[in-house]
């Protein structure tokens, strides 16, 4: 199987096979486990059920590669959690609320480490982001952030405009996924057992690494629908962005629109997910 399923604490279901040497006597392949995120807590508190009953050699964050000195004093308990976020905002020079939308996904997993890190005191965390593309990725999160304010004040979709982002993005994806490969693959072909914690997409970072010479597991730790913005930046991906008609922009920014209304009324961003997921799901039923 090149899948498993993480469903709440079935134990069953997170059994896996950790023998080193194959029924054909030869020495397997090392090995990746790529968590997949969703940008909410659940799905990382998943994550640490699911680190909590393995054991691996490396850990790496989706957080920029220049953190990993910061993340690991914190790991050694030499360093609060509020420091390395000062640390995280001083690199990248983010203002307080995109710290906290990163902070919010992966604060379960490193309120684990100290833990993860006593049981297994092999674990090395490493951070494997490229910082000029996660910097890159928050400014166009900025420029999102107003043609969200403009869609819902004014009224106003610029579909070309959106165009332009989502070109952006994928231009920016694309360069940033080429390093983070190098920093994952540089570390993990010395580590028998690598845990992985990834939210973009999966397909193309498992065949890539396959390729490298690694066994890979995906793991989805969650039932997720995709937000209507995710849905439209996922079919860009796919089809690319030329390929996306200006009438499906306009719908899927439409519905993402009213998305945020669901964030905005909600105390946080699981529960607005959740609410509109189940809302969504009785309109189509």
């Amino acid at each position: 199987m090149e899948r498993e399923f993480i469903r709440g604490h079935d134990a069953d279901v997170l059994a896996l096979d950790h023998e080193l040497v194959g029924s054909s006597g030869a020495m397997r392949r090392n090995r990746i486990f790529l968590l997949i995120l969703t940008g909410l807590r659940k799905a990382a508190e998943r994550a640490v059920e699911w680190m909590s009953r393995k054991r691996f050699g490396s850990v790496f964050l989706d957080l920029p590669e220049d953190l990993t000195p910061y993340v690991r004093e914190y790991m050694y308990g030499r360093m609060s959690q509020q420091d390395l976020w000062k640390n995280y905002a001083y690199l990248t020079g983010l203002q307080q609320p995109f710290v906290n939308a990163s902070r919010n996904g992966v604060e379960p997993i490193l309120n684990a480490l100290p833990w993860l890190k006593g049981r297994m005191p092999e674990l090395e965390a490493y951070c494997y982001q490229d910082l000029e593309s996660h910097m890159e990725s928050c400014r166009l999160s900025e420029k999102v952030l107003f043609m969200e304010t403009v869609g819902r004040v004014r009224g106003k979709i610029d579909v070309e405009e959106w165009r332009r982002i989502l070109n952006q993005e994928l231009v920016c994806v694309t360069v940033g996924w080429t390093r983070a490969l190098e920093n994952i693959v540089e570390v993990a072909r010395g580590v028998p057992e690598n845990v992985v914690l990834y939210s973009g997409f999966t397909r193309p970072i498992k065949e890539r690494l396959e390729e490298d010479g690694f066994e890979v597991k995906s793991v989805y730790l969650q039932h997720y629908w995709r937000s209507p913005l995710d849905v439209l930046r996922a079919m860009a991906w796919l089809r690319g962005v030329e390929n996306v008609s200006c009438g499906l922009i306009l719908e899927c920014v439409k519905r993402h629109l009213k998305y945020l209304d669901y964030v905005i009324f909600s105390e946080d961003l699981d529960t607005a997910h959740a609410r509109w997921e189940q809302e969504t799901w009785l309109n189509v039923a």
